[in-house]
């Protein structure tokens, strides 16, 4: 993911991550993340290449033991 977004890329975010975060543009700028269910949790960044990889470090807490 590079910091100017692609066509395509919000997508792909939503594709991987989208079972677990609501994923979108904010209105002032950049995106944010709201989870799905569980404890509440919203995340915002500046670009998507920030958003996927706070995203990858979630689901890599997720899947630890």
């Amino acid at each position: 993911m590079t910091d100017a977004p692609a066509p395509g890329e919000v997508a792909i975010l939503i594709a991987r991550y989208g079972r677990r975060w609501l994923i979108s543009e904010a209105a002032g700028g950049g995106y944010y993340a709201v989870r799905r269910h569980g404890l509440s949790n919203v995340m915002c960044t500046t670009t998507l290449g920030e958003m996927a990889r706070r995203l990858a470090a979630e689901r890599e807490r997720g899947n630890r033991p």
